[in-house]
C-alpha cells in the first residue's frame, strides 16, 4: 500500500466521524469546514494532494470555533493522525539504519 492510501485509511474514518457528529449537532460552519478537509483527503492520490487539507487542519484551532468536548476529542485524534502522517510523508522512501 502506498503512503497516500495508508494516510487516507487512517484519516478518513476519523474525519467522517467528526463530520457526522458536527452535522448531527447542527454545527453547520464547523461541519462545512471539516467536510472540505474530508473531501480533500478523499480526493488525494499523490502526497502533494494532502497539502491543502493538512494546512486547513492546522488552522482548525485558529478559526474561532468552540468545539463540544466530544468534537474536540475527535479533532485531537484527527490532528494526531495527521501529524503521524506528515512524519511518514517526510521520511518517504528514505531508509533508516
Amino acid at each position: 500500500m502506498d503512503f497516500v492510501s495508508e494516510i487516507r485509511a487512517e484519516l478518513l474514518p476519523l474525519l467522517r466521524s467528526l463530520c457526522d457528529l458536527l452535522a448531527a449537532s447542527e454545527e453547520h460552519d464547523q461541519h462545512g469546514f471539516f467536510a472540505g478537509i474530508l473531501r480533500g483527503v478523499e480526493n488525494a492520490r499523490e502526497p502533494d494532494d494532502l497539502a491543502d487539507p493538512f494546512i486547513a487542519l492546522s488552522h482548525s484551532a485558529f478559526v474561532g470555533f468552540e468545539y463540544t468536548p466530544l468534537a474536540a476529542m475527535l479533532l485531537d485524534q484527527v490532528l494526531i493522525a495527521a501529524q503521524r502522517s506528515t512524519i511518514t510523508l517526510s521520511i518517504g522512501d528514505e531508509v533508516v539504519h
